[in-house]
């Protein structure tokens, strides 16, 4: 199939997709009724419903979402959705948030509703994975913690090395040449020191 874009009905629109064809779909649906669409109706459940059906095993839905906030109190509406996605079969992969550039209004006594959440849901474990490569301050950290204990596992490793060799213990992997009776003897000398 070639890639295009089909207006349509999205559920109708699934239900002539075979089943376990889709490798990834990316939607910012529609919520809480903040906008009006000449008269469409989102049913979250039908749409939740042919996602999974259709996602091939190993495929990805990336779910961005916010909430509603009215009288200072926020829906939720995200999270339920996140749940039944879960409770219908996906896992929840991943949850990341998506940063407005447009935020519409300053709240006068809570901070700005500026992002959304962009949930990732993966029918099993996702088959492909390509992270994004930023350089950034915490990944130096943590190479810097990493090479740290690499460093440390390696001393420890060196001194039991160093504490076998005293004691006549050849190193793993170090093949003793000669005559057996006189390295068995070598090694016990070692080992009564």
């Amino acid at each position: 199939m070639k890639n295009c874009i089909i207006n349509g009905d999205c559920v109708s629109v699934c239900k002539q997709i075979e089943t376990e064809t889709i490798d990834l779909t990316v939607t910012s649906p529609p919520y809480d009724a903040l906008r009006h669409y000449n008269g469409y109706q989102f049913d979250f459940y039908k749409i939740a419903k042919e996602l999974f059906r259709i996602t091939k095993k190993g495929g990805v839905v990336v779910w961005v979402v916010g909430d509603k906030i009215k009288n200072g109190n926020r829906s939720l509406t995200s999270f339920k959705q996140a749940l039944y996605f879960q409770e219908s079969g996906f896992n929840v992969h991943d949850i990341m948030i998506y940063a407005k550039k447009n935020t519409p209004f300053m709240r006068r006594n809570a901070y700005t509703n500026c992002f959304e959440f962009m949930f990732v849901f993966s029918k099993g474990s996702p088959k492909t994975f390509n992270p994004l490569n930023e350089d950034t301050k915490r990944l130096h950290e943590q190479l810097e913690v990493t090479i740290k204990e690499i460093r440390q596992g390696k001393e420890k490793e060196n001194k039991r090395a160093n504490i076998k060799a005293r004691r006549g213990i050849p190193r793993e992997g170090t093949v003793i040449s000669g005559n057996p009776t006189q390295n068995l003897k070598r090694i016990q000398r070692n080992n009564t020191k």
